[in-house]
């Protein structure tokens, strides 16, 4: 799954976050270091919750298996 990244004004995409489950996932093209190192080790479901702390919004482009499930 392929979570992308906006900022929360301007809808500028910032990066995205590949996801294969709630624990495993990686940042691709997120150059924002304070947000990778505070958020580095969350669950997802987690990280995805506090990403308006950073100014930003997502959108879920993959829909597969659910990274997080409920």
């Amino acid at each position: 799954m392929e979570i992308r990244l906006y900022h929360i004004d301007t809808l500028e995409y910032r990066g995205s976050i590949v996801a294969r489950n709630g624990f495993d996932y990686e940042f691709r093209g997120v150059s924002d270091e304070h947000f990778i190192s505070m958020t580095r080790g969350m669950p997802l479901r987690a990280l995805l919750a506090n990403l308006v702390a950073f100014d930003m919004v997502y959108d879920v482009i993959d829909e597969g298996e659910p990274a997080c499930p409920a």
